[in-house]
């Protein structure tokens, strides 16, 4: 009963998973969605509105987010299918027994940070797309 538990070994793996499929949906979603969009309106902007100083500064803005995420997204992308193998193959090795459970607790640790800095980054460019969504509306009008 307790290898079906979220506490266990299994079960956490199990969840990271999830978590991690969670991740890479939103990374596919705000890449599709988001990025593509926000391109589109920061090159109509940037053909478009009036050359301020205020203007021209939230427009280059803009585009270091949209060019961060560009090189961003492959390495995010890599992380995941990296950790998820990773998981895999920890829940191969729990389920054979070719490692104690010891040394699974603190590879699963390992793996929760990773999970944790590219669920964070995800969350950052979703933020910063969100707050320059915003921006794009108030430059358009």
């Amino acid at each position: 009963m307790a290898a079906c538990s979220s506490k266990s070994p299994s079960g956490q793996i199990d969840s990271m998973q999830k978590r991690l499929t969670k991740a890479e949906s939103q990374l596919e979603v705000i890449y599709n969605e988001d990025f593509n969009n926000l391109v589109s309106k920061c090159q109509m902007l940037d053909t478009t509105v009036s050359r301020t100083a205020a203007n021209v500064e939230a427009i280059e803005l803009m585009t270091m987010y949209l060019q961060q995420f560009e090189t961003m997204r492959p390495i995010m992308q890599d992380d995941i299918d990296f950790s998820r193998q990773q998981l895999s193959n920890l829940k191969d090795d729990l389920v054979s027994g070719v490692l104690p459970e010891e040394k699974v607790v603190k590879y699963i640790s390992e793996e929760e940070a990773a999970l944790h800095k590219i669920e964070a980054q995800v969350k950052y460019f979703q933020e910063k797309f969100d707050e320059q969504e915003k921006v794009a509306k108030e430059l358009a009008k």
